[in-house]
């Protein structure tokens, strides 16, 4: 009977030592991006993801030793829209209003920075700490995937304000084109933008206008049903 009762002990509480090791190995790893050691963390990272699959706080080590912006966005947005509860959850959506802010794209940053005061209103990050990092533009490398799933906005817009998916985010604009004549050959009303700073360019596919945000996440659904894309609600 003692050694059932051991055992159920293990079991139950073996989830919490994992995460709380987790943590203490986040923690440390990211005091050595701090230090400027980012090239050694990012070498952990695949070990990390093996031992501790699906935890948030990997996922946003993850994201800051990914020097391609439009795939960090990505993983951060994961984070929100995954793990929403998480403590790393504000602190990634923080990531993706800088990144969009850095873009330009200020309606969509300024969904994000509402998202992020009205989820979580506590966070430092939601009453004005931090700054925008402007130096979040991706690094001219090959194509990176769709920046994340749908993100979870107010779906109380003003009149002028209009939703609309992102699907791609690429840094050559022909591989942007293949994507944007992929959904045009669908039947899906395709928009092409891009966004230049500091000598690097990103370009953006966005598919369909939307009268709120729950409608685009709605085509965003059936988009990722019918073609297995991801793809992110902005504003246009």
């Amino acid at each position: 009977m003692k050694r059932v009762v051991v055992f159920l002990l293990l079991v139950l509480t073996a989830p919490a030592l994992r995460a709380q090791s987790a943590d203490a190995e986040v923690t440390r790893y990211l005091g050595m991006i701090q230090a400027g050691q980012t090239e050694q963390v990012k070498a952990e990272i695949p070990s990390l993801l093996s031992k501790y699959p699906n935890n948030p706080g990997v996922l946003y080590l993850q994201a800051q030793t990914t020097s391609e912006g439009a795939e960090a966005v990505r993983i951060y947005q994961s984070i929100v829209d995954n793990f929403p509860a998480s403590e790393w959850a504000p602190e990634a959506l923080f990531k993706v209003y800088q990144f969009y802010y850095a873009l330009g794209l200020y309606r969509t940053a300024e969904m994000k920075m509402t998202q992020l005061k009205k989820n979580y209103p506590a966070s430092s990050r939601a009453t004005g700490g931090g700054e925008v990092d402007t130096g979040t533009l991706p690094e001219d490398r090959p194509e990176s995937p769709a920046a994340g799933t749908p993100a979870v906005a107010d779906t109380h817009a003003s009149s002028t304000t209009h939703f609309t998916l992102q699907v791609g985010a690429y840094t050559t604009q022909a591989n942007a084109e293949k994507q944007k004549a992929f959904f045009e050959g669908q039947g899906y009303m395709v928009e092409m933008i891009s966004r230049v700073k500091e000598n690097k360019s990103l370009y953006l596919v966005l598919v369909g206008t939307y009268p709120t945000a729950e409608d685009a996440k709605a085509k965003g659904a059936e988009i990722r049903a019918k073609f297995h894309i991801e793809s992110i609600v902005t504003t246009n």
